[in-house]
């Protein structure tokens, strides 16, 4: 007889994915403090004292992390889906998995119907309710929908991680210059205030999402480290406690 643990196994996925959500909280936090480097010099000939700041490698370990929070999430829904069709059949079929669809599914779509062919209609119906095509045309700000987005990223790609623009605050001097390059900013004072020159710099958030396409320096999807909470408390307390009921 296969297994019925209800949503003990998704709500374990679950608390695994809280794992991976305070460690990339620590290291992000830990990059910010060291996310950048300054270093100074005197340009006598232009009589300006220049500070350079550049940003640091992104660790490896973020987009990794990430990654492993997603798909903790995402594969304890497919557990979910898997228990709610035992309710019906000892045998699931092998497509089974629960559904994250932007686009309202037609009866006539073959892999939708393969997914959910054995989970019970009153459960199907809740699922139903869950999915981004009903917040149309806003379903790309869904929970489901941007954790669904991070798995698929995350299994075919490198996902992407940047920084927004750094925070940079100026004091002690009545004129400056800035220039913007890539991963870098420099900041130039006459040389007669260079000892009255400070800097305050911030790193204010951590981007994820595609890889940037080279083509016109923009990524298609973005997303934050307050929306990853986001999606884990709309999982854990909106998702799975509509279908605790099914397994009492």
């Amino acid at each position: 007889m296969p297994l019925r643990v209800g949503i003990v196994y998704t709500t374990m996925k679950l608390r695994r994915a809280q794992v991976h959500l305070d460690k990339l909280k620590g290291e992000i936090s830990r990059f910010r403090e060291k996310g950048y480097s300054i270093t100074r010099q005197d340009d006598v000939n232009s009589s300006r004292h220049i500070a350079r700041i550049e940003q640091a490698v992104t660790p490896e370990l973020l987009p990794l992390l990430v990654g492993e929070f997603a798909y903790s999430i995402r594969s304890g829904l497919d557990h979910l889906a898997w228990q709610l069709a035992l309710l019906t059949t000892d045998k699931p079929g092998r497509r089974t998995c629960f559904p994250i669809d932007s686009e309202c599914p037609l009866s006539s779509n073959k892999s939708y119907r393969e997914k959910i062919a054995d989970i019970p209609p009153v459960a199907l119906s809740v699922i139903e309710l869950l999915q981004p095509y009903k917040t149309s045309p806003m379903f790309k700000t869904h929970p489901l929908w941007q954790l669904n987005r991070l798995c698929n990223i995350d299994k075919h790609q490198v996902m992407a991680v940047s920084c927004v623009e750094f925070a940079v605050g100026i004091y002690g001097v009545t004129e400056f210059k800035r220039s913007d390059f890539d991963h870098r900013i420099e900041i130039s004072v006459p040389l007669s205030e260079k000892n009255n020159f400070q800097l305050n710099v911030k790193i204010p958030d951590v981007v994820f999402g595609d890889p940037i396409d080279i083509t016109n320096g923009t990524s298609s999807f973005e997303i934050r480290l307050d929306e990853l909470s986001k999606i884990y408390d709309f999982v854990g307390f909106d998702v799975i406690p509509r279908f605790a009921r099914f397994f009492t």
